[in-house]
């Protein structure tokens, strides 16, 4: 019997140690990641390309001024963007023209671009003015779903999407 207790104490401590080991490195790391996304997050401001002033973000606790926010991650997006944003804002003047009630806003997110995806944004920005699209730029690559996650709260509208 005491041959029994003996084995169970063998495989149970380092059993122990493995489990406490994995919990301390996930807290560890879950800490590093959110003091470092403290260091790098800030209130987004947007730059107005026409006047080259900074407006500020609303923030999601303000009231709904939009019916929509759609966000739109962009990476790298240099050659596809022009085309999409062509395409989506085709549909929501259509919309906005056809349902007075329906006003809407595009964020597009530019994920720390190392093309010309921001220069393409700002050219939308200029021809649809800021208060229907604007561009939020991110120092550095931080990936699509935290890009979305950080831009939740930027929206200014009854829905995002």
């Amino acid at each position: 019997m005491e041959l029994l207790w003996w084995i169970a104490e063998l495989l149970l401590v380092p059993a122990l140690i493995v489990i406490l080991g994995f919990v301390v490195g996930v807290s560890f790391e879950a800490f590093k990641r959110r003091r470092r996304d403290e260091i790098y997050e800030s209130h987004p401001v947007i730059e107005d390309p026409n006047s080259l002033k900074q407006v500020p973000c609303p923030s999601v606790f303000d009231p709904a001024e939009k019916y929509m926010s759609l966000i739109i991650p962009a990476y790298n997006e240099e050659h596809r963007l022009s085309g999409a944003l062509d395409e989506t804002m085709s549909y929501l003047q259509q919309r906005a023209a056809k349902d007075k009630s329906f006003s809407y806003e595009v964020l597009i997110v530019d994920d720390g671009s190392s093309d010309g995806t921001s220069r393409i944004a700002f050219d939308f920005v200029r021809r649809y003015s800021v208060d229907k699209v604007r561009v939020i730029l991110l120092g550095r690559n931080c990936g699509k779903g935290e890009a979305i996650r950080k831009r939740c709260k930027t929206g200014n509208a009854s829905f995002t999407w």
